[in-house]
């Protein structure tokens, strides 16, 4: 499971907005990619197992004062897809998890403690998205809302095998 993110606070005019990008797309999007590249090996030669990314809903849908943290979890969310469609090939499931603000340090600094939800439904979601085989886990209420406006295309065009490009 690959957990690790990052977030710093700033909207796309911020003095601060090109550093704080390239600090979060360096753990949020690298980091993630370096996590899949060490543990891919591991995982086919235990029989392919499970990966599984903590993304966000900010990964589909920007929130001007998380600017750059949107945009970089909206890349690691289009990294998720292609590891799904690589590590589909050794046998391990991918899983790309969405929740809205969960109760975290992240969440407490960044000022969204108040509406946050218990850690515990992210774990809850995990497990039911392995056990049902799903890409997508949408673990929280908020979470939940953007699922069901997302789905459809979820289910017709990120799910979907339309072949390589």
């Amino acid at each position: 499971m690959n957990n690790a993110g990052v977030l710093k606070a700033a909207n796309p005019l911020a003095a601060g907005a090109i550093d704080a990008l390239q600090f979060e797309l360096d753990v949020n999007v690298f980091g993630l990619i370096r996590m899949a590249r060490a543990f891919a090996p591991a995982l086919a030669a235990n029989g392919g197992g499970a990966f599984v990314q903590l993304n966000s809903v900010a990964s589909l849908k920007s929130f001007a004062d998380f600017a750059t943290y949107s945009a970089s979890k909206a890349a690691a969310y289009s990294i998720t897809q292609g590891l799904r469609d690589t590590l589909k090939k050794q046998g391990t499931q991918v899983v790309s998890v969405h929740p809205g603000p969960i109760a975290t340090d992240m969440a407490n600094d960044a000022g969204l403690g108040a509406i946050a939800e218990p850690a515990s439904l992210v774990a809850d979601g995990i497990v039911a998205a392995l056990a049902a085989g799903e890409f997508h886990a949408f673990p929280d209420s908020m979470a939940r809302k953007f699922w069901a406006a997302y789905q459809g295309f979820a289910k017709s065009v990120v799910e979907a095998d339309l072949g390589e490009a």
